[in-house]
């Protein structure tokens, strides 16, 4: 089977998250081994060509469920819902309130080299991270797919804040 329509179906997987990554794991070395372009080096050209899609289809859709966030988009555009628009999050007064005044802190950390307030800050985040997951995981669950998409776009911040604090981190010790 080979539905490059659904990723979920491609590595025959519940349409569900979070993704069982054992699972994940497990569909994607069998894909692999069926479709590696190492085990048709006598086919034609053509069927080289049809295979090296395959392989790169299922490599880009092994990264994207990997990924609990992109996992999460992917969910939601299953049901017709554009995640790549953040329209919404842009019209949330509390949640740009929040963005700033989380950045604000950042900030204030770096100026001051307040190492120890930055892993506490960061493992703030992450736990701030992973309550709004969890509220994502409610949200799919329940097949709310608007409320699904404006909390993608919270933890897509929440992401790229995780980056930057531990860029900071590495940071510390180039002093």
């Amino acid at each position: 089977m080979f539905d490059t329509q659904n990723y979920f179906v491609l590595f025959q997987l519940p349409l569900t998250l979070p993704i069982n990554i054992t699972d994940l794991n497990t569909q994607y070395q069998q894909l692999q081994r069926q479709f590696h372009p190492d085990n048709y080096v006598l086919a034609s050209d053509h069927e080289k060509a049809a295979i090296m899609q395959k392989s790169a289809i299922i490599n880009f859709a092994y990264k994207t469920l990997k990924d609990p966030i992109k996992a999460a988009e992917y969910r939601v555009s299953l049901e017709n819902m554009n995640v790549d628009i953040e329209h919404d999050i842009i019209c949330d007064p509390e949640f740009l309130g929040e963005q700033f005044d989380l950045r604000e802190k950042l900030d204030d950390i770096e100026q001051r080299c307040d190492w120890t307030s930055l892993d506490e800050f960061y493992d703030e985040i992450i736990l701030k991270n992973k309550e709004i997951y969890h509220s994502l995981l409610l949200a799919i669950e329940q097949s709310n797919w608007q409320i699904a998409r404006v909390i993608i776009y919270r933890l897509r911040y929440l992401a790229r804040l995780i980056e930057q604090i531990e860029l900071l981190q590495e940071k510390q010790f180039n002093l």
